[in-house]
């Protein structure tokens, strides 16, 4: 198997046994071992760039899984075929990762399992995949190139409820209160506190700062 890194090895781990398709796949690390080790029965791999397309489509094919994976140029989920039963997004803003969830919401008819690394805006990735009839499922946060990554996977069910804190932090990664996650939180609060006590900050902005100063001791 290739080697992944961190990140993506932890959504490697949280892939159901399904037909996969990687939204954004790049140099197609993550499709190629699922397809190597059985986990995906098959896959779509989808660029919408054409430097990265291309170098997916060598990446299949020096993998000798061209049978097994379909490289797409294409954008979002619009050329899936409807028997994909799992979806990952990695490596998107969160509002763009939203935005091609519900451009093409038709196409996760059949879609058990939506898995997303957003980079930020993970509130509105939780409360939006959530009314999109999911619940999360599992979470898991990682380190990897000395950046904080939050995986999170969703799953198919009829009703969800999240606290607000439970869409800023993950329900289930504020309960499981990882060292990981303490680490990340404890510098953000470090950060706060610095920002707070410059003299010329804007009113409004302490007043953000200040909230969320809050917001995270309630939940260290």
């Amino acid at each position: 198997m290739a080697e992944l890194s961190k990140r993506l090895m932890s959504i490697y781990r949280m892939v159901p046994q399904s037909v996969v398709a990687d939204i954004g796949a790049d140099h197609g690390k993550l499709i190629i071992a699922l397809v190597e080790n059985g986990i995906a029965s098959h896959g779509y791999a989808v660029e919408n760039k054409k430097g990265p397309f291309e170098r997916l489509q060598k990446a299949v094919k020096k993998a000798g899984l061209e049978d097994k994976i379909e490289v797409i140029y294409s954008d979002g989920l619009k050329d899936l075929p409807n028997f994909v039963s799992t979806i990952v997004i990695a490596g998107m803003g969160g509002h763009l990762i939203v935005e091609i969830l519900k451009r093409d919401r038709l196409k996760l008819a059949n879609v058990q399992t939506i898995i997303v690394d957003a980079h930020n805006a993970l509130d509105k990735v939780r409360d939006e995949i959530t009314k999109l009839g999911y619940i999360i499922s599992d979470e898991e946060i990682v380190l990897d190139a000395n950046k904080y990554y939050e995986i999170i996977k969703f799953i198919k069910a009829d009703i969800a409820f999240m606290s607000e804190y439970d869409k800023e932090f993950g329900p289930i990664l504020r309960k499981e209160k990882s060292c990981l996650f303490k680490e990340k939180y404890q510098k953000r609060m470090k950060t706060i506190k610095t920002l707070i006590k410059k003299e010329n900050l804007d009113s409004v902005r302490r007043t953000e700062l200040e909230k969320e100063k809050e917001r995270l001791e309630n939940i260290l």
